[in-house]
């Protein structure tokens, strides 16, 4: 289970942080669900409480900076002062993932230099954009970096996340469990509360926790956090 904690929707303001993850963690510890928070890191001036908060139970990675695009220019620094300032704050960071899964072409070379020890930013849907679609569906390992793929509910178009579940629902509900799901904490404001893409915002608000509690329903079994995985699969490869 992953979330992009980043500033809602059209906004540089983060009412989600207020209106939702309290609910959103209440929710967590009621499923008994550990997850990863890819975090923007300049959230921290506004919501430091908050998000060391969260990070009591779950894993705090980085999710860039000022949460701009990556490119040849600013990736490298994305990737260090968000480590750097999840640092300062007492929050140990090993995963990376790139606002809006837009990556350069070292991407996971720069990755491994500033110091992380695992990427979650490719996706391998829309080759005009993402340019990914001979990746793994499931997690590899290259150039000695962890890489959490973004899965697909139907190849190669319908990706996993939470924005899709939502903008298909209800034939979503057919769609196969992916083995990683992602989902962003402004998705559950009023849709009156964001400004953007109609297809973004297209049932959110209540609609779109019933849609995920429902989900998670029907997916059952254990969820765990990007680490807590690799964790994991360390422990059964040592047995």
């Amino acid at each position: 289970m992953t979330i992009d904690l980043e500033p809602d929707l059209g906004s540089r303001e983060c009412k989600s942080m207020i209106e939702v993850i309290p609910k959103l963690l209440n929710f967590f510890d009621d499923q008994k669900i550990r997850a990863t928070f890819f975090t923007v890191t300049s959230l921290l001036e506004k919501y430091e409480s908050q998000i060391t908060e969260i990070a009591k139970k779950h894993e705090i990675a980085s999710h860039s900076h000022t949460h701009h695009a990556l490119n040849p220019v600013n990736a490298r620094w994305e990737m260090e002062k968000s480590r750097e300032v999840l640092k300062e704050h007492g929050i140990n960071v090993y995963g990376f993932r790139a606002p809006m899964f837009v990556t350069t072409k070292d991407h996971l070379k720069l990755v491994k230099e500033t110091g992380y020890t695992y990427d979650a930013s490719f996706a391998r849907y829309l080759p005009t954009r993402y340019r990914n679609l001979t990746l793994p569906g499931k997690p590899f390992v290259k150039e000695g970096i962890q890489e959490f793929p973004t899965p697909n509910f139907v190849y190669p178009l319908v990706n996993s996340g939470m924005p899709y579940l939502k903008l298909f629902h209800p034939i979503s509900r057919s769609f196969p469990k992916p083995y990683l799901f992602y989902l962003h904490p402004w998705e559950f404001l009023k849709k009156t509360d964001l400004t953007g893409n109609a297809l973004l915002t297209h049932n959110c608000g209540q609609k779109a926790w019933t849609i995920f509690e429902r989900y998670i329903e029907r997916c059952g079994g254990k969820w765990l956090g990007c680490r807590a995985w690799m964790e994991n699969e360390m422990r059964s490869k040592a047995d």
